[in-house]
């Protein structure tokens, strides 16, 4: 397994994964993409993620052949070496994740001479310039199997950080995830019979302890090793239960309901709609029928539907006409 710099961002190793295990008769899939991320890279991302990144880098001028292209997944046109020459990897890394630093920030004028690059504020406020450096430590804690001891800071309402409590937390890590814009790191705490995860950024005076750090596989949930996606998928999305879901979607949603749902959805065109059968959790389900209100009907199952229904009668009782 190869190892994951802190300065390596989701966009990049998805590219590292196309290079190195795509091509034109073997395009990869949104899940497969996903598998490989875990396991070349250690990094868990989610498939809304991975679609982004996929349209960045294509945005980029990376010569990418889509799922829309060809009906059976992604992969470069080009070659791997051809596609790293014209396009620099740390520049590439700089203009889709760019803290505040004097190196990102040289990465993104120079390549702003040769294309419009736009950082968000939003994108910016979310990695500050020491969450690499924070990445760093605890991988290293991982791979020695000791513990950290850190100080965990909550935001004011001044927007500032300040601590949580006084005295440090000390915890046995076990694995780093990038959900929703933002580092994790899964780990136990002694007299916590529990896992429990902590946001990098948020963490300050990261500290390795030398002590070793607790068997993973000692805590009730672990018995037969740590799931990282069960587990992020549970406590981060809520998705850990499997439904079956009927919708009636605008024709133009097709390449949205691949997007989202992959291999999990299955399609045929009804009229001028798409009758797609979703197989995913609700909360997946949920955020797509919000998203798209005006283009969708959920058929079934009824009590799904009705609880649609009560969400929208709720909505019209707080926002009242006039």
């Amino acid at each position: 397994m190869s190892e994951v710099k802190g300065k390596k961002a989701l966009s990049l190793c998805i590219l590292r994964v196309l290079e190195q295990h795509a091509n034109k008769a073997n395009p990869l899939s949104t899940r497969h993409i996903i598998e490989y991320l875990e396991k070349d890279h250690c990094m868990i991302a989610e498939r809304k993620a991975v679609g982004r990144n996929l349209l960045l880098l294509q945005e980029m001028g990376f010569p990418l052949s889509t799922y829309q292209e060809n009906g059976k997944g992604y992969y470069l046109k080009t070659d791997a070496a051809a596609a790293s020459h014209e396009h620099d990897p740390a520049a590439l890394d700089a203009f889709l994740r760019a803290p505040r630093s004097d190196r990102t920030e040289a990465e993104i004028g120079r390549l702003q001479d040769k294309v419009p690059v736009y950082v968000s504020d939003a994108e910016r406020m979310k990695q500050s310039d020491t969450v690499f450096g924070t990445l760093d430590l605890l991988k290293e804690a991982i791979e020695k199997k000791v513990q950290v001891s850190f100080l965990y800071t909550v935001v004011q309402k001044d927007g500032r950080k300040a601590p949580q409590r006084e005295t440090p937390f000390t915890v046995s890590p076990y694995a780093l995830f990038l959900a929703e814009g933002y580092y994790y790191v899964i780990v136990s705490m002694s007299g916590y019979g529990r896992l429990l995860h902590y946001r990098c950024d948020l963490m300050e005076a990261v500290t390795l302890t030398g002590l070793a750090a607790r068997e993973a596989e000692s805590l009730i949930e672990c018995r037969e090793g740590l799931d990282i996606a069960a587990y992020v998928n549970r406590t981060i999305y809520r998705t850990d239960v499997m439904e079956r879901h009927t919708v009636l979607c605008a024709e133009h949603l097709t390449g949205e309901l691949i997007d989202t749902f992959g291999d999990a959805v299955k399609m045929r065109p009804e009229g001028e709609t798409i009758r797609a059968e979703i197989d995913a959790p609700w909360e997946m389900v949920h955020r797509f029928l919000v998203r798209n209100l005006k283009h969708t009907t959920l058929l079934a199952p009824a009590w799904r539907r009705a609880q649609i229904r009560e969400e929208l009668l709720s909505a019209l009782s707080t926002y009242p006409q006039g």
